[in-house]
């Protein structure tokens, strides 16, 4: 896994977002409300851009693994989220990407042919951020950024890398001291069988990175966290190694 600045098109990448010391993100029950909403807001920054393998919110990250269609769907969307003539969702993505949904794009609304993709992309995260940000800030009655403006991106460049992030984020809860046990945990993709999170998640996709059998992904993901539990019973040395570095001790 390399970490890098640029956003290819086709290619499959994990984003992260540290958040602010200063701020206390999510405690009791507003990690339930930040789960919800930040699912309605990747449907509508991010899911006309790519296909979302995984969404996890701790305490102080978010991470977001996203495989970016091609260059020949993205140029179809429209530059700005008002512009869609709907929302997408996971079960619609290869039908999108296909040609056989109509365009997401309004009538003579501006798309993003002709554009730097790499901008384009990164500041649909970047709009995701802000929108959920104002959100949050709205609900608390509270001001001020709560993330820090650096964003890790992490190029994933194999089906093998795909399979190894996808089970260490998945235990990134159990990192951050939130040691329910997995099938109770619905901040990420574990509970993919669940109708809300396949509107975000494409379950699919997951499903066929791990042979075609959902509950190999779920053994994955329980071999990963067995592995934490015996390299160290307290998990918050592991609070500061970048993501996909979990288990990298030395």
């Amino acid at each position: 896994m390399v970490e890098q600045k640029l956003l290819s098109p086709g290619e499959t990448y994990l984003l992260t977002k540290e958040i602010l010391s200063i701020n206390v993100w999510f405690p009791n029950n507003q990690q339930k409300w930040a789960i919800e909403t930040g699912r309605r807001n990747l449907a509508i920054f991010l899911l006309p851009v790519g296909r979302i393998l995984n969404f996890t919110i701790v305490k102080s990250k978010i991470h977001v693994l996203i495989q970016f269609h091609n260059k020949e769907v993205l140029e179809k969307v429209p530059r700005e989220c008002k512009d869609q003539v709907y929302v997408l969702t996971s079960d619609e993505q290869d039908k999108y990407v296909a040609g056989e949904l109509a365009p997401i794009a309004k009538e003579g609304s501006k798309t993003y042919l002709g554009d730097n993709l790499n901008i384009a992309l990164r500041k649909r995260f970047a709009n995701f951020l802000q929108s959920f940000t104002i959100q949050y800030n709205q609900h608390y009655g509270r001001k001020d950024r709560l993330s820090a403006r650096y964003t890790g991106i992490f190029h994933l460049e194999t089906d093998e890398a795909i399979r190894k992030v996808l089970t260490e984020v998945q235990n990134t809860p159990l990192i951050f001291d939130d040691k329910r046990d997995l099938e109770n945990c619905n901040t990420n993709c574990y509970n993919i069988e669940d109708r809300e999170v396949q509107r975000v998640i494409s379950y699919q996709k997951i499903i066929d990175l791990f042979g075609g059998n959902l509950r190999t992904f779920q053994e994955a993901v329980k071999a990963v966290r067995m592995q934490l539990k015996v390299l160290q019973s307290d998990y918050k040395y592991l609070r500061k190694i970048a993501p996909g570095n979990y288990l990298r001790t030395g």
